[in-house]
């Protein structure tokens, strides 16, 4: 099944593109698809992942046809053929 990426801020500019398409399993949930979305983009993982809490949330936030997946379940949420999933980078001040 296919799952629509759209990229903003610096995820953007990491990835090099604003927008994919993904290629996923029959289903997939929003940790596979992330999973997915980093194989072979070492600057998007970097930029995205956070290695210390093992996640993408102090960096982004992660919507799923227009809902932010912490709304939902998580990294656990299901995903259906044609889902759009956009990721948008998180400021940090200090």
């Amino acid at each position: 099944m296919q799952v629509r990426v759209r990229l903003m801020g610096v995820l953007k500019e990491a990835a090099g593109q604003s927008e994919l398409t993904l290629d996923v399993e029959s289903g997939a949930d929003v940790g596979s698809v992330i999973s997915k979305l980093l194989e072979g983009r070492e600057l998007l993982e970097s930029t995205l992942w956070d290695p210390v809490v093992d996640s993408y949330t102090p960096n982004a936030l992660v919507l799923l046809n227009g809902v932010e997946v912490s709304n939902l379940q998580g990294k656990d949420t299901p995903v259906s053929d044609g889902s759009e999933m956009v990721f948008l980078s998180v400021t940090h001040g200090g």
